[in-house]
């Protein structure tokens, strides 16, 4: 206990010490008595600045040592990995453009055919990129069917210069029975018509149906031949997307498998896909 006591005794004789004799070279110094010397400002500056760095970690709440480890204070930089696609766009009129996304893209080509098919029936961003001016109207994309998760099969014939793709019909019906169609206009809405611009975007919260008990009855007859230009408008638009990414194929053949008969004809909209 004793030895303990003198240790203490002792660093705070040593520390009174230091204190004393820095109190009076300091008052050497401001009186005059003193000169000052190039070793003492260098001193005096070091551990000032010292003082002054451990105070603001002290004000801010910090540890000061953070600053040896890497990417404590700043994050990581953020690099883009993905690539530039064209995908083609529809305004569900029957014209699409072409514009460029921004994906994680696959390597593998089966894989990146499942990629483009859902970038084609993904909803449209409705930004600046994807408005673009044509023939001097405002371009107002529309979303087309999401069909992804149809496909069966793709392969590739005659070294990569033809491309099958295999669809499940079954599951197409099921996607074109829930697909929102757009809404038609009644005739109480065919006056103001005239009135719009025809420049002006489409509102797509009122643009597309909300059920059934929403906008005008139509018979089934009517649905189904909406459903089926729309999913026309969704293979033309994933055909053109096809041809710009994979530049050797010359020729798609879209083939239509499932196990009941289909209430839409399937193999006439391939054919008139292939004649143009």
């Amino acid at each position: 206990m004793n030895t303990h006591l003198q240790k203490i005794k002792k660093l705070l004789k040593n520390y009174w010490e230091f204190l004393k004799t820095v109190s009076i070279r300091f008052y050497k110094i401001g009186t005059g008595e003193t000169k000052l010397t190039l070793d003492f400002i260098f001193l005096f500056g070091s551990w000032f600045s010292l003082l002054l760095f451990f105070s603001f970690f002290i004000l801010a709440e910090q540890n000061p040592f953070r600053l040896l480890v890497p990417f404590q204070l700043y994050s990581y930089p953020s690099f883009d990995h993905r690539e530039p696609i064209i995908i083609y766009i529809s305004n569900g009129e029957g014209e699409q453009i072409p514009i460029h996304r921004k994906v994680l893209k696959q390597e593998e080509p089966t894989a990146l055919i499942y990629q483009i098919v859902g970038e084609v029936g993904a909803p449209p961003y409705f930004d600046s990129v994807e408005a673009l001016a044509k023939d001097g109207k405002l371009f107002s994309p529309k979303k087309l069917l999401d069909i992804r998760f149809a496909i069966k099969q793709s392969w590739f014939l005659n070294q990569n210069q033809k491309l099958v793709i295999d669809w499940n019909t079954n599951r197409l019906e099921s996607i074109m029975e829930k697909y929102r169609l757009p809404r038609t206009k009644s005739e109480d809405d065919s006056a103001d018509a005239d009135e719009e611009n025809s420049n002006a975007p489409v509102d797509t919260i009122t643009y597309y149906t909300g059920g059934t008990e929403t906008g005008p009855k139509e018979s089934e007859e009517v649905l189904n031949k909406r459903r089926i230009q729309a999913m026309d408008l969704t293979l033309r638009a994933l055909n053109a997307s096809l041809f710009e990414n994979f530049k050797e194929i010359k020729s798609i053949e879209h083939k239509f498998s499932g196990e009941l008969p289909s209430k839409y004809n399937f193999e006439t909209m391939a054919n008139g896909l292939q004649n143009q």
